[in-house]
């Protein structure tokens, strides 16, 4: 992959950036008419795409002057353990939220995970986004937060984050959704981050205008929206030569509101049942990504073993009632995961070989129609937004009260 298409593509703009504000030069100026050059042009080539860019908010200039002191042979080297250290962390909270029964076949799979982000081929780990850093911290302070309700480093996991990239201060949803008693503490810390991005345009006036114009520029140009839903009906709108504002801005507020009320729904069912915690936790963190103003590539890679599981579990209950209506009995309804892993052992015979067949011919078929033009981020939102309503389904399922007559074989 990397011999393919050379590594580093997100790296480049920034040791740039980093060079040109150590010589006392605008992290923004270079840029603006670097997109400027680019639509000048009279025409594009084919597969032709805006130049990569440093487009984050004056709040990291501090940061920039620092790193100009270091050469960039010490640097390159550093910041590529940092992107391994940060998906390592992403892939052991996945690993985090699995059961004991998933991990015993899930640690061989976690390598696969750096290749299929979101559980689609691509090679986006080469970029060095600094998501991949920014999503491992937030993640690594987090499992203290679902395990032990203690959240004081997943707050200042996502501030931090939010100085990067601010629409990261959605991950404070996620407390809100698994944790208990933690709506003061996340609506303080999305104050403290607002507060943080307001003081800029005080801060640095002049780059804070050229940020926002950068940022304009780079939607125009680049149309780099994203593929949430709004970001995919923004492309659209491009596409059509259409103007995008305020369009997608409403329909981000419709699609957020719309899902957060149905999360804080659910979150309130899993508070009653304590036995959907396990599968509740997976389902949440989706979730929350998916309430993201502009989904991309390295910020579903966090995804990719949830979704796994969701998948599993999924698959897990579909093969569960098939066995028993190839017995000749009526489904089980069960409450808890811990069940229906008990009824999976207590089945005899093979398991559905159909529809493992199926779940496997499904993964294969999502990749081959991602791997062609540009179906791959239409289809990556496709893929989240089916397993997130088939996880819902095996939640519901879970919770159906438990009135029938397997339910005393069941308990012997």
């Amino acid at each position: 992959m990397a011999i393919a298409d050379p590594p580093g593509w997100d790296v480049v703009p920034c040791w740039t950036t980093i060079q040109t504000v150590g010589h006392g030069g605008s992290p923004y100026a270079e840029w603006i008419v670097a997109l400027k050059a680019y639509s000048n042009r009279s025409a594009h080539a084919a597969g032709d795409h805006a130049p990569r860019i440093f487009w984050y908010p004056p709040l990291t200039i501090p940061l920039l002057r620092v790193l100009a002191f270091f050469p960039g042979w010490f640097l390159l080297p550093l910041y590529c353990f940092a992107v391994a250290a940060g998906l390592l962390l992403q892939l052991k909270a996945g690993f985090r939220m699995a059961s004991q029964d998933e991990r015993r076949w899930l640690i061989f799979l976690l390598p696969f995970a750096v290749f299929f982000p979101g559980l689609l081929s691509d090679d986006i780990i080469l970029s060095g986004n600094v998501a991949y850093v920014l999503y491992g911290l937030v993640l690594a302070a987090a499992i203290s937060g679902w395990e032990r309700n203690k959240w004081l480093l997943f707050y200042l996991a996502v501030l931090l984050a939010s100085i990067f990239k601010t629409p990261m201060l959605t991950l404070l949803a996620f407390p809100i959704l698994v944790g208990k008693r933690q709506w003061a503490q996340a609506c303080i810390t999305g104050a403290i981050g607002s507060i943080l991005f307001a003081m800029q345009p005080l801060l640095w006036p002049a780059q804070f205008h050229e940020f926002l114009e950068l940022v304009r520029m780079q939607f125009d140009e680049g149309h780099d929206f994203g593929f949430g839903p709004s970001g995919l009906l923004g492309k659209l709108l491009w596409d059509l030569k259409k103007p995008y504002s305020p369009g997608i801005t409403i329909a981000y507020l419709a699609w957020a509101v719309a899902l957060g009320t149905l999360l804080l729904a659910i979150s309130f069912r899993v508070r009653r049942n304590p036995d959907l915690r396990e599968m509740w936790i997976p389902i949440a963190l989706v979730g929350t990504l998916l309430m993201d103003p502009r989904i991309t590539e390295y910020g579903i890679a966090p995804l990719t073993i949830p979704l796994l599981l969701i998948a599993w579990r999924v698959l897990r209950l579909a093969m569960d009632i098939s066995a028993q209506w190839r017995a000749g009995g009526q489904p089980i309804l069960t409450t808890s995961p811990l069940e229906m892993a008990a009824l999976s052992s207590l089945k005899t015979g093979r398991p559905d070989l159909a529809l493992l067949l199926a779940g496997l011919g499904w993964f294969v078929a999502i990749n081959v129609i991602a791997g062609t033009g540009e179906a791959w981020r239409p289809t990556a939102l496709a893929v989240l937004l089916l397993l997130f309503s088939l996880s819902l389904w095996t939640l519901h399922h879970a919770s159906r009260p438990r009135n029938n007559p397997g339910r005393g074989a069941l308990r012997e």
